[in-house]
């Protein structure tokens, strides 16, 4: 039987199993939310699982996709919220690990913890591949330092995950950002933790979903348009950015399994800029990943899991 385990409303998730689906495939889903609202129990000195009053058994492959929304709320009140997702995260690894497997596609962070931005970057170098210029600092003459050097041509962002508010039935999101040097002038000489890299002056921005050594690439053209420049994702709904199928060079593909390799990661969304000198830059990989509508270039990654997982239930 093969077992997916993702986030109840992720659509690569649901794509892929339409797949199985349709290849008439033995399987079962579990998605994170399922611990908060359907029966459950896990015989820790049986180490077997009951889900929905059924025995989870004869189970040949696991694919880990997404588990709970990050920004899941367990309660209001902000002390019991932090609490009871620790106590969730927990349950989760002890579910996880409990899982009688003859194999993984994605090792869970809950088991395997992902790697983060900066240790990305340094792997990636280690690896071969060239990154941007980057700091992580928190004081202001280190920042201005770091400014000058890169030609006053610098941006910031998240060092994990966006900050996403929703406020007055709007969705606010953090991005990439440019940094000018008003920016550094109105800063506090000491400010909360943060990255900075250079500003690289690129052609195209590359997605990749990498799946067990294969690449299925797309180039994003957004260089040329003011609002999606420094970040594709500011997105601009009247002038969408051309994206075509783009095939990455094999020094770059071999570069990138060593990578992933490293980390032990069986998938991910790498994502690399190419600049005007056709030099590469890695950026960083995001181990789940979307890759939502990405068969529109020709590009048919659900169908290639969906066929993975069937193989490979025996």
């Amino acid at each position: 039987m093969i077992l997916i385990l993702t986030e109840k409303y992720d659509p690569s998730s649901q794509n892929v199993i339409s797949k199985l689906e349709s290849k008439n495939a033995n399987y079962k889903v579990i998605y994170g939310l399922d611990l908060l609202e359907k029966p459950f129990n896990i015989d820790i000195n049986k180490q077997q699982i009951f889900f929905k009053n059924e025995l989870l058994e004869n189970i040949n492959i696991v694919w880990y996709r997404r588990w709970l929304n990050y920004q899941y709320v367990f309660s209001e009140n902000l002390k019991e919220n932090d609490y009871l997702k620790t106590e969730f995260e927990t349950l989760s690894s002890y579910l996880m690990l409990t899982i009688q497997t003859k194999k993984w596609l994605n090792i869970p962070p809950f088991i395997n913890p992902y790697p983060s931005k900066a240790h990305q970057l340094k792997k990636a170098k280690e690896c071969g591949l060239k990154i941007p210029n980057t700091n992580v600092t928190n004081k202001k003459n280190f920042l201005k330092k770091f400014y000058n050097e890169n030609k006053d041509n610098i941006i910031s962002k998240n060092l994990n995950n966006p900050y996403v508010l929703h406020e007055n039935n709007e969705i606010h999101c953090t991005y990439t950002t440019k940094i000018e040097k008003k920016d550094i002038k109105n800063q506090e000489n000491l400010f909360f933790p943060s990255i900075f890299q250079s500003n690289i002056n690129k052609d195209v921005e590359l997605r990749i979903f990498y799946f067990l050594r294969k690449f299925y690439s797309s180039a994003i053209f957004s260089s040329h348009n003011q609002q999606t420049n420094v970040d594709f994702r500011v997105y601009d709904y009247n002038r969408p950015n051309r994206i075509m199928k783009f095939e990455l060079p094999e020094f770059i593909k071999l570069k990138l399994i060593d990578f992933m390799e490293s980390f032990n990661l069986h998938t991910g969304s790498i994502d690399i800029m190419k600049d005007k000198g056709d030099n590469f830059y890695f950026l960083e990989v995001n181990p789940q990943g979307q890759f939502g509508g990405m068969s529109d270039y020709g590009l048919n990654i659900e169908n290639d899991i969906a066929d993975y997982l069937i193989e490979n239930d025996f």
